[in-house]
């Protein structure tokens, strides 16, 4: 007579031979069959155990996994999986547990150090997570899982070389892995290597991927190769293949708006924001970027309440709004500075900043502007004086270009200026941040902050001892990265200090710079009457105009632009029309307020040159707030128009009040919305006073600190002086402000 030990194991091993052909029911019965005759066989409970994870009721496996445990606790597997039930059940402490016990009994056990990894990203324990995938993968090279892991984990640190290593090993092992191709594409845009990613997305399609994944990662390849309109495709078409609730089509959503306003496409793109607002859950910052298509669009419903919501949720700490939307679309500093912060530590808390060599004295100071708008951008016109006439005595100048190639005239003279000019457009944030240690880089200047295709990433890995935030964004940037922000005593006062995680540099006159040579002003046929009706403007009437984007235009300063239109008889507002949206709803918007459709006209785009001779056919800028005009009020002050601004608390809403100081005409800054509006009629009523000003703007193209390039240059050269002095010394960054005459 055979032992009931030899029975069982051979009941055992039929069991367990059904289980491994997939035949889960009948294993099922077998199992529950053994121990029926013997309740405390812990082989059969371990096994029912990862029957029940397999047919994904992790209850039951649990239940299963302690009654096996309890027979015999020296299984390593059995408390395997328990973690694996665990995991599956959202206890993440109990489960790291349980393979932490595992692995005491079998150090070996690489697949449970992978799951013990996976748990611990759950948990943030994202070092403790990669030291699990580094010892797996010692056991088990090999390891397709494993490798996957660790690379979403050395991409989610930025370390892109590394985690494409591991994306190759799982395709070599799985070509048709989707979700490894599809990492792997994200891998290479990080790397900058678009052409590269695009053929990865290829061979994805050719092999019948097609799904939203696929065509999602398409759309980030093709904004990578500086083209919007073909990404804003691939974002509708992984829109189109997803199923209505299934996750990710927020995201879809957003980027195909953000794509689209890359080719000023804003009727399409706002409602791709409204519903990247209303997806739940909502996405990232999709609700600033549906604020300030409201903006742009002019679909001004519920725009108060909208702005309150986003603000508040800012003010928690949310990833609610980018900074750029909180620079322009609110007036409390506390609120960019805090979407600043929220936003740096969104993307670049995982860069890694490998320790600065010491400082050392070199016969110049190694300047590194860097930027994606070293082209026909405002940026670069308004700077690019001051490259050419940086004292190269003192300073070398170098230009690291990121953004897509330009081949026009300014790119071509930055390039002739500038003592180095380096195009980076395709390389990885961090191998641009070790170039400019390579190249001694002593102040680095930030020229984009957080505008569109700006890469943080550069400076949160220390691309150089001192970095700078200058004229590109206006506002902090609350990275602890950032030395400095470049202001001047009106849009950076020192008593605004709390607002900045920057120390500040308050420069003499304006903080921006301005290039005269750039700004050739046309010659204009027939005289001022027929140059009007050309425009489509009334001979003799009071031109009140405002040339800023439409997204500057809220719903209050409009009101208070149309009170000012009935004050004035038969004046107009001349506004910019960026398509063929907006004039209508202004329109509406102005018959509402009980103004005549026909005082408002619109002006299309025209070259810099026509653009600025125009301005003389107005009387009056009136700017908006609380994002003022920046290089539109700088290039109205230079046509010879007069701007009346209104001074705000944040820095964008202070840049025009700089700009009026610096040209000698401060008493057209108004303190508040009332004093502007009746700032406004009585300049309507005294054509005297508005001819003097024109007449004092015309002399102040020579002689206002505003067009002083020298002067200029002088101002911001001590102050790269002083940062390189306090760095060498040893000490940390410290307010600085003009000594110099």
């Amino acid at each position: 007579m055979e032992k009931p030990e030899i029975d069982n194991d051979r009941e055992f091993n039929a069991a367990l031979r059904l289980h491994q052909d997939g035949q889960l029911k009948e294993a099922e019965a077998a199992y529950e069959a053994l121990l029926a005759r013997r309740p405390a066989h812990h082989a059969s409970l371990a096994m029912l155990a990862i029957l029940n994870l397999q047919k994904n009721r992790p209850e039951i496996a649990l239940h299963y996994a302690d009654l096996s445990i309890a027979r015999e606790a020296r299984v390593p597997n059995a408390h395997a999986t328990r973690g694996n039930a665990l995991h599956r059940l959202e206890k993440y402490e109990e489960a790291v547990d349980a393979f932490q016990t595992a692995l005491a009994l079998n150090p070996n056990a690489y697949d449970v150090l992978t799951n013990c990894g996976i748990t611990l990203v759950r948990l943030g324990r994202h070092d403790e997570a990669l030291a699990c995938y580094n010892r797996a993968l010692e056991m088990q090279p090999s390891s397709p899982d494993t490798r996957y892991n660790r690379g979403i984990e050395l991409l989610r640190r930025s370390r892109h070389a590394e985690a494409l290593d591991d994306f190759d090993a799982v395709l070599l092992h799985s070509a048709n892995d989707e979700d490894a191709q599809i990492r792997r594409i994200y891998t290479l845009c990080g790397l900058h290597r678009y052409q590269d990613a695009w053929a990865a997305s290829e061979d994805a399609v050719a092999r019948g991927r097609v799904s939203p994944g696929i065509h999602q990662a398409r759309g980030y390849v093709l904004m990578g190769m500086g083209e919007p309109a073909r990404a804003a495709d691939a974002f509708r078409q992984a829109i189109a293949v997803r199923a209505p609730s299934e996750a990710g089509d927020g995201l879809d959503h957003l980027h195909a708006g953000r794509a689209l306003v890359c080719v000023g496409r804003h009727e399409e793109a706002f409602l791709h924001f409204q519903q990247a607002a209303q997806s739940v859950p909502m996405p990232a910052y999709a609700a600033g970027d549906h604020l300030l298509a409201m903006l742009q669009t002019v679909q001004w419903d519920d725009f108060g309440h909208e702005r309150a919501k986003v603000r508040a949720a800012v003010a928690s700490g949310q990833p609610s709004a980018t900074p750029f939307v909180m620079a322009v679309c609110s007036d409390d500093p506390r609120s960019v500075r805090q979407a600043g912060e929220t936003f740096a530590k969104d993307m670049c808390a995982n860069v890694v900043c490998l320790p600065m060599p010491g400082p050392v004295r070199c016969e110049r100071i190694r300047i590194g502007y860097f930027s994606a708008d070293f082209h026909a951008h405002a940026t670069a016109v308004l700077m690019a004086e001051l490259i050419e006439q940086h004292d190269r005595t003192q300073f070398e100048i170098f230009l690291f270009s990121f953004g897509v190639r330009h081949r026009d005239g300014v790119a071509a003279r930055l390039a002739k200026a500038a003592d180095h000019f380096l195009d980076v457009v395709d390389i990885s944030d961090a191998a641009i941040c070790a170039l400019a240690r390579e190249r001694g880089i002593d102040i680095a200047i930030d020229l984009k902050g957080y505008t569109q295709d700006c890469r943080p990433g550069i400076f949160a890995g220390r691309a150089a001892p001192v970095q700078v935030n200058y004229l590109g964004y206006p506002g902090s940037m609350g990275a602890a990265f950032i030395d400095y922000i470049i202001g001047d005593a009106i849009v950076t006062p020192i008593d605004h200090a709390p607002f900045y995680s920057e120390k500040i540099v308050t420069l003499p006159g304006c903080y921006q710079p301005n290039s005269p040579g750039m700004r050739p002003i046309a010659t204009m046929p027939g005289d001022r009457a027929s140059q009007r009706h050309a425009a489509g403007l009334p001979a003799e009437a009071f031109v009140f105009c405002c040339f800023n984007n439409t997204y500057k235009i809220t719903p209050s300063v409009f009101e208070l632009w149309m009170r000012i239109l009935r004050a004035v008889s038969g004046s107009v507002l001349w506004l910019y029309e960026p398509d063929g949206h907006v004039a209508a709803r202004l329109r509406a918007h102005a018959v509402k307020q009980g103004v005549a459709a026909q005082r408002l006209v619109f002006a299309p785009r025209q070259p810099l040159p026509v653009h600025l001779a125009r301005h003389a056919l107005a009387d009056l800028f009136l700017d908006t707030f609380p994002c003022t005009a920046h290089t539109t009020g700088s290039d109205a002050l230079w046509a010879g128009l007069p701007m009346l601004t209104c001074l705000g608390e944040t820095f964008a809403g202070r840049v025009a009040a700089s700009l009026l100081c610096a040209v000698g005409l401060p008493e057209l800054v108004a303190h508040s919305p009332q004093q502007y509006e009746a700032m406004a009629c009585s300049l309507a009523a005294t054509p005297g006073v508005l001819e003097r000003q024109r007449e004092q703007l015309i002399e102040a193209r020579t002689r206002a600190p505003l067009f002083n390039v020298e002067r200029y240059r002088r101002g911001i050269e001590d102050a790269y002086r002083r940062m390189h002095e306090r760095h060498l010394r040893g000490e940390a960054p410290a307010p600085i402000a003009w000594t110099g005459h």
